[in-house]
């Protein structure tokens, strides 16, 4: 809706109250902000794809030429996103364009000359709007008007729709949006790659739509089709099912969601720090380390295969050449077919780091007698107490103290990596008994008994087959896709996997609240157009600003051409014990009476 749609009543002069509210915020723009954000637009490379795109979709070369281009309008929709937080308004995009370059800046940029009145305006919008609108149309991988429609109407224009053309323009919005977010790092990338070790940690967050939700089972759709339902009740819903019509497993009775909204999922992809140094020390070089940016994102329906969304974004920060490391995420990730998120994220590079769900506690696979419990493989001889560890504590059948004794005694059982994995992700594992250093004195190995009284003494169960292949071994071949859903390098509950996976997941938690309490990005009223192409695109100015903010304070703890750094580290945060973590909490500290 436009500003000039405005009821109230104009003053004497003849001038609507909005217009007055324009030019009292109105800023002349300095020619260094502009030679700036153009500097920006330009080394995003997005006008250039953009513009292959839409003469890709022409089918003829009439018409004419449009009176703002598309580098006016990310020109504009920059200089307004460093205005506002992040926030990008058309009105205000306009007006800049319109009211606020200088002369040298509207020459380099061809603009006409709009008239400071209503009249001026309205045609300034029109051109913002027609260059917008013209752009997302060529990213949009939405088939759906962008109003309300019968549901049968939907349904029909979803299924007629090119999927190969919808894919492909889902491939270009990922791509442009994405640049956005890496012109915002692109003038810290060295830094960046100095400082960050290639960790990283997906998650997805919940973001409002200004459309209204309506029942999913309804005959119309809302007024933004693109978007669905956002349930949340301790773990994610099917968001095809709206929060007044879900029942409980038992009793039939509606339970009611803790938190739902109408919208999208933005997956987000958030620099890690697994360093040993607690927050607020210096690390690599005696200096902070990097702080939490997003290196990439992606806007889906809620729910909506969110490991596959996940792989995207992981995979266009691959294109830009990013390094990779450990990768963090949570169990609904963990919980996707191998084929949709485990095998492509092992084919990136990156090193997980699951957590696990109760029922999938215990023994997850086995091979050749080997025993994958809790995401290590183990020897098949393996003593039953230690078999269900972790899924005893849940079930509070042991104590916090119990359960950390039996995880330390478990590491002995474990199978050891004999060497790096090779080329097709295959991994040699020596058996707990083999080698020169053994960890336990198990019969089957003779050379492994007598080495050292304090090693755990297996005691082999016989059976009809015989020993397992593991146990007439002395290492044996993994295949990457053997246990691939649950394996991880790392002990799941012991030390390093405590630092490494909250480490990680904390930093993509706090990413998520800090874009939240200063980008406003959950608030509806910051992205009020309709369509997941123009979310998207109006989200990535949003995370850019959060980028931004964050490296300019960051730097600002640097020292730099031999000058003292501004201003100091932040050292609110005390790290805890990751030996005295337990799934239900931490063990009480133990205090010495003087």
């Amino acid at each position: 809706m436009t500003p000039t749609h405005n009821p109230l009543p104009n003053d004497h002069t003849g001038t609507p109250p909005w217009l007055h509210q324009l030019r009292e915020r109105r800023q002349s723009v300095k020619a260094a902000d502009f030679t700036r954000a153009r500097q920006l637009v330009e080394r995003s490379g997005i006008i250039s794809l953009l513009h292959q795109a839409q003469q890709n979709a022409r089918k003829s070369n009439a018409g004419r030429t449009r009176t703002v281009s598309l580098k006016a309008l990310f020109i504009a929709m920059t200089l307004d996103s460093w205005r506002n937080q992040g926030r990008v308004v058309l009105a205000e995009a306009a007006d800049i364009l319109a009211q606020q370059l200088t002369p040298s800046a509207r020459t380099q940029l061809a603009l006409p000359t709009w008239p400071d009145n209503a009249d001026g305006f309205e045609a300034a919008y029109l051109a913002v709007r027609r260059t917008f609108h013209a752009a997302e149309a060529v990213m949009d991988p939405s088939p759906l008007p962008k109003h309300r429609l019968p549901r049968a109407e939907a349904q029909r224009l979803e299924q007629n729709a090119d999927q190969e053309q919808l894919a492909a323009r889902r491939q270009l919005l990922v791509e442009i949006t994405n640049r956005i977010v890496e012109a915002s790092l692109a003038p810290a990338r060295p830094v960046i790659e100095e400082f960050w070790d290639g960790s990283a940690a997906v998650d997805a967050t919940p973001i409002r739509t200004f459309s209204r939700g309506v029942s999913a089972t309804g005959p119309d759709t809302a007024t933004d089709p693109d978007a669905a339902w956002y349930v949340r009740e301790g773990n994610h819903r099917d968001s095809a099912t709206t929060p007044h019509t879900r029942n409980t497993r038992s009793g039939g009775k509606t339970r009611k969601a803790k938190r739902y909204l109408f919208g999208f999922e933005a997956t987000l992809v958030v620099t890690g720090d697994t360093s040993t140094a607690p927050p607020g020390t210096t690390t690599r070089g005696h200096r902070p380390p990097l702080p939490a940016l997003v290196l990439a994102f992606t806007v889906h329906k809620p729910g909506h295969d969110p490991a596959g969304n996940a792989i995207t974004a992981l995979r266009d920060m691959r294109r830009r050449n990013y390094p990779v490391g450990w990768l963090a995420a949570d169990r609904a990730y963990n919980a996707a077919l191998p084929e949709n998120f485990h095998i492509p994220v092992r084919d990136l590079g990156y090193r997980p780091v699951w957590d696990y769900r109760l029922d999938q506690l215990g023994i997850q696979d086995t091979h050749a007698g080997a025993l994958l419990i809790d995401g290590t493989w183990y020897c098949p001889n393996l003593p039953e107490a230690l078999t269900t560890t972790t899924a005893d504590l849940l079930n509070k059948k042991i104590d916090k103290n119990t359960w950390r004794a039996r995880i330390d005694a478990r590491a002995a059982y474990r199978l050891r990596p004999k060497a790096a994995p090779d080329h097709r992700g295959a991994r040699r594992m020596l058996c707990p008994a083999a080698g020169t250093h053994p960890t336990v004195a198990c019969p089957a190995k003779r050379r492994s008994l007598g080495r050292d009284p304090r090693l755990p003494l297996i005691d082999i169960t016989p059976t009809p087959a015989g020993p397992p292949e593991i146990c007439r071994r002395e290492s044996l071949t993994f295949a990457r896709d053997i246990g691939i859903r649950h394996w991880q390098e790392l002990d799941h509950g012991r030390a390093p996997w405590v630092h490494h996976y909250f480490r990680l997941r904390n930093r993509v938690e706090h990413v998520n609240g800090y874009a939240k309490d200063h980008e406003a990005i959950e608030r509806s009223r910051t992205r009020r157009i309709r369509g997941i192409a123009a979310q998207s695109l109006l989200l990535a100015f949003q995370i850019a600003h959060a980028n931004h903010r964050k490296l300019s304070h960051w730097l600002d703890t640097l020292q730099t051409h031999n000058q003292p750094a501004r201003r100091r580290p932040s050292n609110r945060h005390t790290l805890k014990n990751p030996n005295r973590w337990t799934p239900s909490g931490y063990l009480p500290d133990i205090t010495t009476e003087s």
